[in-house]
């Protein structure tokens, strides 16, 4: 399985970048990059964007950057623990509310209590370095002090640095760095700012060897108690420019030797380049690469993983907000426009259901031309439907229909009487009916056996008189047993 990693060193004036890739416990630098960083126009992230879209550097690896050098600084404490240390406001030139701090590492001194090794950085910087890389799209899984960087290069390429005592030395333009080296563990770390233009003035090279062999004394003294020892080596990494004489220099004044980092000494590279000062300059980034990918071989701090960095939600907030406030308005835009459409589609339904009914009231009641309000209309002549045709048949099992009461009339009737029935009238709730006999006696009988009929719960005789030539007129009122039901 391959794994890659892109390793980026950002200072002021110099940008240097690697993609590193590791098969099978192999390394290779695939590409390497670096470019001046002097105008104004010369932007940290455009380059970086460049990386990718211009110089072919995977888009897919992970990322690992350094912070500046004169944004990091190093202190040993002492601790009665060796893993909680207490900072104070006094420890580093920073707010003790903007200062995020790693351990690297801590050693037990003879009192029993503990020298802790502490990087700290502030929240500021953190917060600027990340932006760089958000505008470029990139998501760093590691950040990184540079001396740390430079000790896992060394330790990869140059693995004799691994016994006895040894220095790292640091020097660009602007900056001196000082790393003491016991057993492949640092002991401590000093950085020092500078400001020398060297070129070719071997007086300015000169002055400069001097004050790094009093730094490099005094560092020594500071660790070990004793003047320093011989046998000790100097791995010298130089920040892109060609400083002649500068090795000869530095073991003339110090009496040990010097050797110049490379970074491509036990790394494949798939591209030629010649050991020299200008290979060096891409110690820091070859060792950010091979932090990510090799961390059983090296060792140094992730700012990312500091437990009081809080660094990305304060650098993202004004980001993370757009994004939500985006997010927000495209759901009410969705939930608007699917409003409109589900009232759309109600209207819609509402014009064709109000078709639909006027055209089922033009198939039912084709005469009718008036047409106001169809439903009202339809229920108006339904009822009147309703009414009519109780006059012919009964919506109910108990009801007698209008022919069914004239057969029942019909049937109940005196055999013997000689009834003559002159007129009939049947509604939903009362049968009247007029007529002529030729006694009283007929008309009570013909009262007793409708009385028999269940259906009807009230039978009246009214109107009973006999005509002067002997005929009796009568009249009978007939009521039904159940309500009419509405």
């Amino acid at each position: 399985m391959v794994k890659r990693c892109i390793g980026i060193d950002m200072s002021y004036s110099l940008l240097c970048a690697v993609q590193v890739s590791r098969t099978n416990g192999q390394f290779l630098i695939e590409k390497a990059f670096s470019t001046q960083i002097r105008r104004s126009t010369d932007l940290p992230s455009n380059v970086l964007r460049q990386l990718i879209n211009q110089h072919g550097f995977d888009r897919r690896a992970e990322v690992a950057v350094s912070m500046s050098h004169d944004t990091v600084f190093f202190r040993n404490l002492e601790s009665d623990c060796a893993e909680d240390v207490i900072i104070s406001q006094n420890h580093f030139p920073l707010p003790t509310d903007e200062i995020i701090t790693q351990i690297y590492s801590h050693q037990q001194l003879s009192d029993g209590r503990f020298s802790v090794l502490v990087a700290a950085a502030s929240k500021k910087s953190m917060r600027e370095k990340l932006a760089i890389l958000d505008k470029a799209k990139m998501a760093p899984k590691l950040v990184d002090a540079p001396i740390f960087a430079i000790h896992s290069a060394v330790m990869v390429n140059h693995p004799q640095i691994a016994t006895g005592v040894n220095i790292i030395v640091y020097i660009n333009e602007h900056h001196l760095a000082l790393a003491v080296i016991q057993d492949c563990n640092i002991q401590i770390i000093r950085n020092i700012p500078v400001v020398f233009r060297f070129g070719d003035n071997v007086d300015i090279i000169k002055q400069y060897v001097q004050i790094l062999s009093r730094e490099v004394e005094v560092t020594w003294r500071k660790v070990f108690g004793t003047d320093i020892e011989p046998d000790y080596k100097i791995y010298l990494v130089t920040g892109g420019c060609t400083y002649d004489y500068l090795e000869a220099l530095i073991e003339e004044n110090l009496h040990c030797k010097t050797i110049t980092v490379n970074p491509f000494a036990n790394v494949r590279t798939l591209f030629d380049y010649e050991a020299d000062h200008s290979s060096c300059a891409y110690s820091i980034a070859v060792g950010l690469a091979l932090r990510v990918l090799a961390p059983e071989r090296t060792k140094g701090i992730n700012f990312l993983t500091t437990s009081n960095a809080n660094i990305r939600s304060a650098l993202n907030m004004k980001k993370e907000l757009l994004i939500c406030g985006t997010l927000v308005g495209a759901i009410f835009i969705f939930w608007f426009f699917g409003l409109l459409m589900h009232v759309s589609g109600l209207e819609s339904n509402y014009a064709r259901t109000k078709k639909e009914i006027r055209d089922i009231f033009k198939t039912t009641i084709p005469e009718e031309d008036n047409i106001v309000s169809p439903l009202v209309q339809l229920e108006q002549r339904l009822q009147y439907f309703k009414e009519d045709y109780k006059l012919f048949a009964s919506f109910r099992p108990d009801d007698l229909s209008p022919m069914e009461v004239l057969h029942t009339v019909t049937m109940h009737r005196p055999s013997q009487a000689n009834l003559s029935v002159n007129d009939i009238l049947i509604t939903a709730d009362m049968v009247r009916i007029m007529g002529t006999c030729d006694s009283f006696e007929s008309v009570y009988q013909w009262q007793r056996l409708l009385r028999e009929v269940t259906q009807f719960t009230l039978v009246e005789v009214q109107d009973i008189q006999r005509r002067p030539q002997g005929a009796v007129d009568f009249t009978l009122l007939l009521s039904a047993a159940i309500e009419e039901r509405t």
